[in-house]
């Protein structure tokens, strides 16, 4: 059985199927389809390490697919990275909140492709050597990416997660946006703060129930503290 972790990628181009899978092999076990249905049969049947998904797929939109695989409990911390022509800050935010780890625009550098891939997938086996770290009233499981709080299960996306636990182990000092970005997105430049704002939003209602809350310093960034 091959020891290379695995990578599914969904596109309706088979010039792109082609050169993707020419790059990334033979480092990475490279399974490749055309459509949405293929690539939700395949992402089920594999379970791979890592997804890539075009946007603009003929029978669906790659946003539904993503949806429907973080809909799977066996796959919702499967890290996905888009590929697509829309560009556009609206475009990428949309991707980055369904749960995506990375956004590149076609037409992008392979080589550039390559090294994102590298830095997800080391990424995840970093964090899967931990275990569970607790900060009072909530925990975080690394290795499944699952949130506790006061012993109830909250779900975060992907992003949501790191950012909770960049906050949480860095409790009380200012975080700005661009360390938060680099920290979910790495050596991605086309992300915005708008991003940022929209993952805080969301996590300050999430994390309502518990003892903490994130604070924003104007000009500065954002810092969790403890309530009295």
């Amino acid at each position: 059985m091959s020891m290379r972790q695995s990578v599914l990628l969904v596109d309706d181009c088979q010039d792109i199927r082609l050169l993707v899978s020419k790059v990334l092999d033979p480092q990475y076990e490279v399974v490749s389809v055309g459509t949405a249905e293929e690539g939700l049969a395949k992402a089920w049947e594999l379970k791979p390490n890592l997804i890539i998904l075009d946007i603009m797929l003929d029978d669906q939109s790659g946003y539904e697919l993503c949806s429907q695989i973080k809909s799977i409990e066996e796959l919702k911390n499967t890290p996905i990275i888009f590929i697509s022509s829309k560009t556009g800050a609206n475009s990428r935010i949309t991707g980055y909140k369904l749960g995506a780890v990375h956004y590149l625009e076609k037409p992008f550098e392979t080589e550039e492709l390559r090294a994102i891939i590298q830095t997800v997938l080391s990424n995840l086996k970093t964090e899967s050597v931990l275990e569970v770290v607790e900060y009072e009233d909530i925990s975080l499981n690394i290795p499944s990416q699952e949130v506790l709080i006061r012993g109830d299960k909250i779900h975060f996306t992907s992003s949501e997660f790191k950012i909770i636990h960049l906050l949480l182990k860095n409790s009380q000092r200012v975080l700005s946006r661009e360390s938060i970005l680099n920290h979910i997105a790495p050596d991605n430049h086309k992300v915005n703060d708008r991003m940022i704002d929209t993952y805080i939003s969301s996590i300050r209602r999430k994390i309502k129930p518990s003892n903490y809350a994130i604070k924003s310093v104007y000009g500065e960034g954002y810092k969790i503290i403890q309530l009295a």
